[in-house]
């Protein structure tokens, strides 16, 4: 099985026709060497407002549009993750269903690396890319964690701010800014083999208060650009202190990260 995607920014009648182009070519290949695609699984997707929304077709079919999942995420042409958020949603509360019917002794000991191994991954994977900004989504995944640890003996009529110190766990949305900031590090560090120079744009203001790697955010429309992950990562980057961000190893920069947020979430981050 072969899984093939074309992408092309479309801003003219001419563009739509040039993509229906490629699209023809590769129809043409397969039907030569004999690997016809399967039409009816091959989906467009048109993204933007002002998207001329172009029928394409292979093999004599038109193409569908539709969400469609791409190595486990949901995507759909609004961008909005609110589906994704359902579906990660889901998935956790099923597994945390099976723990809670599966495992009598309902202590911390037992039920929070279970917590931690089985069911908030499912709330995490690929988060970087569908993290959430609809209050609406942002809750719905709270509301897992607060159930779980709701579920721990002792705690289930204690405060969940309070659950989550006594647990020393941090709130999803929290975990969220952390795991963004760990992804900035692996990209400026070079961990991450991707041209930083094109997803970034760096401030050469020396002069500034805070570390000497900033970031300058771009000028945005739509809440998709806001949202997305080159863009709403700045302001956060840039407030991290010299220490953490001249960590040299990532084990190091988590250490200190957290040791940074913790001091956040007193005054309120």
């Amino acid at each position: 099985m072969i899984h093939t995607k074309l992408l092309k920014i479309v801003k003219s009648k001419a563009d739509c026709e040039e993509l229906q182009k490629d699209l023809t070519k590769l129809s043409d290949w397969a039907t030569k060497w004999q690997m016809k695609f399967n039409v009816d699984k091959c989906k467009v997707m048109h993204i933007g407002k002002n998207n001329p929304n172009y029928t394409y077709n292979m093999m004599g079919a038109n193409l569908a549009t539709s969400q469609e999942k791409d190595l486990g995420v949901i995507m759909d042409s609004s961008l909005k993750m609110s589906t994704q958020c359902a579906e990660a949603v889901k998935k956790a509360n099923r597994m945390l269903g099976i723990i809670k019917k599966g495992i009598e002794n309902k202590t911390e000991t037992i039920l929070l690396p279970l917590y931690k191994s089985m069911v908030r991954p499912h709330l995490e994977y690929c988060v970087q890319m569908w993290s959430p900004h609809l209050k609406k989504d942002i809750l719905a995944l709270e509301k897992v964690q607060k159930r779980a640890t709701k579920m721990i003996k002792g705690l289930e009529q204690v405060p969940y701010e309070e659950r989550l110190k006594r647990l020393g766990l941090f709130s999803l949305e929290k975990r969220r800014l952390r795991g963004d900031m760990i992804e900035v590090y692996k990209i400026m560090s070079d961990v991450e083999k991707v041209d930083k120079e094109k997803l970034f744009t760096y401030s050469h203001n020396t002069r500034t208060r805070g570390h000497q790697v900033k970031l300058i955010g771009s000028r945005f429309k739509t809440n998709k650009r806001k949202f997305f992950f080159t863009q709403r990562t700045v302001n956060l980057w840039n407030s991290l202190p010299e220490k953490v961000v001249k960590a040299r190893t990532i084990t190091e920069f988590k250490r200190e990260l957290d040791k940074f947020m913790v001091v956040k979430s007193i005054n309120g981050y």
